[in-house]
């Protein structure tokens, strides 16, 4: 089995990785190697993890043209534990590693001398993310799941002796336990009714209450892991503390294991129940619309990316969301539409997102600073990691000639069948989301903007401080160009990536004759006749108007053309007033503040300081009282979900403190009571 093979790589890249790390590194005169190189172990660990993701990515491309795999591990009495790559697991398997290849290279480049065993923990990443999308049994995919948890608290918090560092593992473990426990929990709940634990038996026989709540319970679990609203908590600030090759594997690789757990539920417990269809659909919006509305205005670049990971969660989410509908109906093609779209933007936002994070790693490493409003003209000092940001920024932003116009498009589209049903409760949430994801992609679109125009290309009103160049520049940048050329040549190619996409879904449609491919390179949202777009002749259109345009404006404006007309800079202040002149990253946002003041609980404030200056008052050492204009703004689901709950979860630590006794005779009543618990509640479960 070819999967197994790629598996047993990265498992191999995962020991000899932890072995990188046993002694301190070689340096001296009898050295091998010097402080600013790797190891020998790192460089290997590093090559298996790549050799490992070429291979399942290929495992997963044979499953999706009909060659399934499976691969028996382990026969007791817990059934069979064995891998299995069928259809649904290949397009996960080759949209994920696909993506992990060339990120993982761009690592090998990277150095990170005191980091030894990161290049393990990544191979952790791997080898879990592989193991749940492959696991045909219950405890073999929790065993996987609790695994990944582990292994995102060892990248999160693996520079500790920074800060944030330990807040953020701790927020990142904190909810990868709640996930793994309402996984566990609705799994059992499904294995007391259907008497197995193989995932493709899992719902057989069940049936009322108990179903739901296994399936509101799976839900949970797996959108936790997403980062959708309110779980999204842990999501900016992990992301930001992980170290810089490492995020784009969990922002743009790990992730997608959700989104796999939650498109298997559909596959394995079918319909849902219609109000869980509901919350799906109003949550994923709101989540769209608060995860862009909190991108467009952060002053820092990695918490900017991370941020706009929850309004991509919400946006993939609402594309499920009408596959549950779909399924809740039993209109199998609204599922149908639901689920290419859905599969279409988590391609596009792990294309995106990984090109986005990979390019934020080299500007960090080489100009030491993340800040957007001191980095400005990004692609004249480091080239490659500008046109990554520039790339990456019009994929989520779902710009035209990337892959996220035609994932966002099909999205709305699939939105848009709302009037092809007949519940209210449905047809009113389907419309709520529609409205919020179309706010959401208009907010996105002034959010990228920002920093693309800015960031990238902006004009610096000082340099920017010159790139170190201990670290190599080739792989990385090659890394980035395979990542933005994929951007790319995916919306080119939308028709065979779409093909791709429903051949993967369509097991869990039911057999269902659905194509989101009209022929002719046309797109249509699986509807006949409903709308069409062809994101391939755009490809021909949109640069040949161009092309025309630049030739008439030669044609008709002569030599005026290269004429350059010099005037005084804009500013927005009068002499003698410091600051810089134009629009900085803070004052270009500042609109999103004001405008969606209510969401982001914008908050002002005038402070009075005081600071010397010389250049006015021409006194030495005389000070200049001025008044501070502060703005900031709040997560309101941090502020009145979780901060009131601190309390209660203090009491319930003291109150849980307090039964620790020390005496033998009290744990045993404990644990005899939970025992007495845990068999009322699988007995009442599976007589039902």
């Amino acid at each position: 089995m070819m999967a197994l093979i790629g598996i047993a790589a990265v498992a191999l890249g995962v020991i000899v990785g932890w072995f990188a790390g046993q002694a301190p590194a070689r340096v001296g005169r009898r050295s091998r190697w010097t402080s600013r190189e790797m190891r020998p172990t790192v460089i290997v660990t590093w090559l298996l993890c790549a050799a490992g993701s070429g291979i399942l990515a290929i495992a997963g491309a044979r499953a999706l043209a009909g060659a399934s795999q499976y691969a028996q591990l382990v026969n007791d009495d817990l059934g069979e534990l064995g891998l299995r790559v069928d259809r649904l697991s290949g397009v996960f398997l080759v949209i994920t590693f696909a993506v992990a290849l060339p990120v993982v290279v761009a690592a090998l480049a990277s150095g990170h001398e005191r980091r030894p065993r990161m290049a393990s923990a990544v191979a952790l990443v791997l080898l879990c993310t592989a193991i749940v999308i492959c696991a045909d049994n219950l405890f073999l995919l929790l065993a996987a799941w609790e695994g990944l948890g582990f292994s995102f608290y060892l990248l999160v918090g693996y520079d500790r002796d920074r800060p944030g560092r330990g807040a953020a593992s701790l927020l990142a473990i904190g909810f990868s336990k709640v996930s793994g426990a309402a996984l566990l929990l609705g799994g059992l709940i499904l294995a007391a009714q259907s008497h197995t634990f193989a995932l493709q038996g899992l719902a057989d026989g069940t049936h009322g209450w108990p179903r739901d709540l296994a399936y509101a319970l799976l839900v949970f679990a797996f959108v936790a892991k997403a980062g959708l609203v309110p779980l999204h908590l842990w999501l900016p600030p992990a992301y930001a503390a992980t170290p810089g090759p490492a995020r784009a594997v969990l922002a743009g690789v790990a992730v997608n294991v959700a989104f796999y757990g939650l498109w298997r539920t559909l596959d394995v417990v079918g319909a849902p129940a219609p109000w869980l269809a509901a919350v799906v659909l109003v949550v994923a919006g709101v989540s769209a619309i608060l995860g862009i509305s909190h991108a467009a205005v952060h002053a820092k670049l990695l918490e900017l990316i991370g941020w706009s990971s929850v309004e991509n969660a919400g946006l993939i989410l609402s594309g499920y969301g009408v596959a549950l509908v779909g399924a809740a109906t039993d209109e199998k093609m609204m599922t149908a539409a639901g689920l290419v779209a859905a599969t279409a933007q988590v391609c596009a936002h792990a294309l995106g997102k990984s090109l986005l994070f990979t390019a934020a790693s080299d500007i960090e490493d080489t100009l030491g600073t993340t800040d957007l409003d001191r980095l400005r003209g990004v692609i004249f000092v480091r080239p490659a990691a500008g046109v990554g940001l520039a790339v990456g920024s019009f994929t989520l932003a779902g710009l035209p000639l990337t892959a996220g116009f035609a994932s966002e498009w099909l999205t709305l589209e699939a939105l848009m069948q709302q009037f092809r049903l007949h519940n209210l409760a449905l047809e009113l949430s389907t419309a709520v989301a529609a409205v919020l994801v179309a706010l959401t992609i208009g907010v996105a679109g002034i959010a990228f903007v920002r920093l693309v125009a800015l960031t990238v290309f902006g004009r610096p009103s000082t340099p920017l401080a010159a790139p170190s160049t201990h670290a190599p520049q080739v792989l990385p940048a090659a890394a980035m160009l395979v990542l933005g050329a994929a951007c790319l040549g995916t919306a080119l190619l939308a028709p065979l990536e779409v093909d791709m996409i429903a051949e993967g879904v369509r097991p869990i449609v039911g057999g269902a004759a659905f194509s989101a491919d009209a022929g002719q390179w046309i797109l249509q949202p699986v509807y006949p006749g409903f709308s069409a777009l062809s994101p391939t002749l755009l490809w021909i259109v949109l640069p040949s108007f161009i092309a025309l345009l630049m030739a008439m404006t030669l044609l008709f404006s002569g030599r005026r053309f290269f004429a350059v007309r010099r005037v005084p800079p804009w500013t927005s202040a009068s002499r003698g007033v410091p600051g810089v002149r134009g629009y900085t990253s803070f004052g270009y946002a500042h609109a999103i503040r004001k405008v969606l003041a209510a969401l982001l609980r914008t908050r002002h404030e005038l402070r009075s300081e005081e600071q010397a200056d010389v250049t006015i008052t021409n006194a030495p050492g005389a000070r200049e009282a001025r008044l501070g204009y502060v703005v900031d703004v709040a997560d309101v689901v941090e502020r009145y979900v979780y901060r009131p709950l601190i309390p209660l979860a203090r009491s319930t630590v003291h109150a849980a403190k307090r039964l620790q006794s020390g005496r033998l005779d009290a744990y045993m009543a404990y644990m005899l009571v939970a025992l007495v618990a845990v068999v009322a509640v699988v007995t009442a479960l599976g007589g039902g």
